[in-house]
């Protein structure tokens, strides 16, 4: 079964589409105050997903309200997990993972970051993390005792570095990062899941040209909850991978 996994609490606890999306979503990963949310609306997903029967992930980042976390900051390794501490101490209870933004990004491809990572999840005794399935940190916690959950993303699109042979998210700065259209979304996230590749861009195509089938593993399928049409998106996947 496909799961559907969806960002929750970064605009507030009482956000309409926020609070709508929890009756379509199978994971609910939860802003932990490091890019947005605070104890407060944790509470008050975590009191909706309960209701709805959906599971929790931590929503964890690099502690950068200013910018979302979706920039890349300069932080020491012990800070980044002094940080961590403090956002997983609203969830503590909670044993899946998914990093957000740039964290999540830059885990993908640093090695050292990952291995950082992996130490702050093992020393927390977490059970599961959601990652794309490639990743750095995927690959570290494929030797412990961590559950990989592979994870692709239905509004956005993919880029392919040729020479590291590795996939990645299209940096927003392009036009041509997320995808606007619920129907194409729909596409793009059905393609992934049953044929197992993504139609990707070649890495630094700034006008979004030049494609090539690149394999994928999809266990769970994201949703931005700030997408313009994630709450549609949403509907017609719960239907598509019931």
């Amino acid at each position: 079964m496909i799961k559907i996994n969806c960002d929750m609490g970064e605009r507030g606890s009482e956000n309409p589409t926020d609070i709508e999306l929890m009756k379509y979503i199978h994971i609910a990963n939860i802003a932990c105050g490091g890019h947005a949310g605070d104890k407060q609306s944790v509470q008050v997903f975590r009191d909706l997903a309960k209701k709805n029967q959906v599971e929790v992930a931590g929503h964890l980042s690099y502690p950068d309200r200013e910018n979302f976390g979706r920039v890349s900051i300069s932080i020491s390794m012990d800070r980044l997990k002094s940080s961590l501490d403090e956002q997983y101490s609203l969830i503590p209870d909670v044993k899946m993972i998914k990093f957000h933004g740039a964290l999540y990004n830059d885990s993908w491809v640093n090695p050292e970051l990952a291995e950082t990572l992996l130490s702050w999840l093992m020393e927390n005794e977490i059970k599961k993390v959601i990652v794309p399935f490639d990743s750095a940190l995927a690959k570290l916690c494929a030797s412990t005792s961590i559950k990989v959950i592979a994870e692709a993303f239905a509004e956005r699109r993919y880029t392919f570095n040729e020479k590291t042979g590795q996939l990645s998210l299209v940096n927003r700065k392009y036009e041509y990062a997320s995808i606007h259209d619920c129907e194409e979304a729909v596409e793009h996230a059905v393609s992934m899941v049953e044929n197992q590749q993504v139609n990707a861009y070649l890495e630094d195509d700034s006008n979004g040209t030049h494609q090539q089938k690149i394999p994928i593993c999809v266990e769970t399928i994201c949703i931005h909850s700030d997408a313009v049409i994630s709450l549609d998106l949403a509907k017609r996947l719960s239907k598509q991978f019931a």
